[in-house]
């Protein structure tokens, strides 16, 4: 579980069609799950490790497993901010923004 966040960037990054549905945002998102954290930025559908600043356009946090079970596409951003499993601080356009990524970049931990 330790090199999640590395495992997570390079999956995303083999994801070429995620690259062209992010090719025109800008963000940074952290996403925390238990003890870990993941910090990331988006710069015109490069996703890197961003460093750890003091904001974050977007920060999803919930229990390791939560958002586990989130990466992997096992449920949805939506149901699991309606079940209160994750909580996400962004605006509007920016949950939908991530809504997607989250669809389109789920990871395969079986294949690593």
């Amino acid at each position: 579980m330790r090199d999640l966040p590395d495992l997570f960037i390079r999956e995303l990054k083999a994801k070429g069609h995620l690259e062209f549905f992010l090719r025109k945002s800008n963000f940074s998102l952290l996403i925390k799950a238990g003890n870990i954290s993941i910090p990331l930025k988006v710069s015109n559908g490069e996703i890197k490790k961003a460093s750890h600043t003091s904001h974050f356009d977007v920060e999803i946090s919930g229990l390791e497993e939560d958002v586990l079970s989130l990466i992997t596409g096992e449920v949805k951003l939506r149901e699991a901010i309606s079940r209160n499993k994750i909580i996400m601080e962004a605006t509007f356009r920016k949950k939908l923004l991530i809504e997607s990524f989250f669809y389109l970049g789920k990871i395969s931990l079986t294949n690593t």
